[in-house]
Parts: C-alpha cells; sequence; structure tokens
C-alpha cells in the first residue's frame, strides 16, 4: 500500500469516525425529543451499529480495498474524540434547533389546512345540513297537516295493536318460564 493511500485511508476513517458522532448525536436527540424507551430503543441500537459498520467498512473497501490496519482503528478513534471535543455541542443544537423548527413548520402547515380545508368542508356540511333539514320539514309538513285528521282515526288502532302485542309479549315470556 503506498503512501498516498495509506493518508486517503486515515482521512477517510478520521472522516467517517466524525460523521459517526455526528449521527450518534442525531440519534440521541432524536431519542430525547421523541422519549423512546424499551425495546425502541435497543432496535435502533442495533440499527445504528449496522449503519456504522457499513459505513466504515464501506469507506474502507473504498479508500484502500477492505485492508484492515491497526492505524485505521486509531483514526476513527480519533474522529470521534475530535467531533466530541470541537464540534458536538454545536450539532446537538443544530439538531435540537432544526427539530424545533420542522416541528413549527408542521404545526403551521396543519393548522393552514384546518383553516383552508377542514373548517370549510366542515362549514359546508353544516350549511348543507341545515339546509337538507329545512327542505325536509318544508316537503314534510303539508304532508303531516294532510294527514292529520286520518292520524285520529288509526290512533285507536294502533294503541289497541300495541296492548295486543304486550299481552301476547306478557304471555310468551311466563310460558318461557314455566316451560
Amino acid at each position: 500500500m503506498t503512501l498516498q493511500t495509506q493518508v486517503l485511508t486515515m482521512m477517510t476513517m478520521f472522516g467517517s469516525g466524525f460523521l459517526l458522532g455526528a449521527i450518534l448525536d442525531t440519534y440521541q436527540a432524536l431519542k430525547d425529543r421523541f422519549r423512546l424507551k424499551g425495546w425502541t430503543v435497543s432496535l435502533i441500537d442495533l440499527l445504528y451499529w449496522f449503519v456504522a459498520t457499513w459505513l466504515v467498512f464501506s469507506l474502507l473497501l473504498w479508500s484502500n480495498w477492505g485492508q484492515l490496519r491497526f492505524y485505521i482503528f486509531i483514526a476513527v478513534l480519533l474522529g470521534l474524540f475530535v467531533y466530541y471535543q470541537w464540534l458536538s455541542r454545536w450539532v446537538v443544537y443544530l439538531i435540537e434547533l432544526t427539530i424545533y423548527l420542522m416541528e413549527l413548520l408542521f404545526r403551521w402547515i396543519f393548522h393552514l389546512l384546518r383553516l383552508l380545508i377542514w373548517l370549510p368542508v366542515i362549514t359546508l356540511c353544516g350549511w348543507l345540513n341545515r339546509l337538507l333539514q329545512l327542505i325536509w320539514r318544508l316537503f314534510t309538513l303539508p304532508i303531516i297537516w294532510l294527514l292529520k285528521p286520518l292520524n285520529y282515526l288509526i290512533s285507536p288502532v294502533i294503541k289497541r295493536a300495541f296492548h295486543l302485542y304486550s299481552r301476547w309479549k306478557k304471555w310468551w315470556l311466563d310460558f318461557k318460564k314455566k316451560g
């Protein structure tokens, strides 16, 4: 392996350590924001390590055809260390600010959709409901008015039928209890 390949590999692994620190800080900020607990955290931890392993070894494969040397581990750890010493606080602040701004944006979009779509649809449905009730009343009022005399003729028949039904139901329940 030439000196140029070794320097390229060292810089690539240093950058991958830097990137792993940024991904881990992003994960921690999202975990704290969304209050993840239990098996979800374990699953995402496992996913992080799969991504970290894939990232490091794919960059290693790209930079020096996958030759693993001791200085590669030192470069990754040095990249992590430099990231946590110099940039971690700023990156966490930027991530939290980005999350906050995205939440504001989503709330604004939600309220805008509610204002421009949901409320007009609900208002229109209410108006349509009132209009249909008015039409129904205007249509049924003359019919009820015309059938009112018929109500005086049919009402005793309906009362008698209800009385017979209740007596039959009582007889049936008594019969079932005895039988």
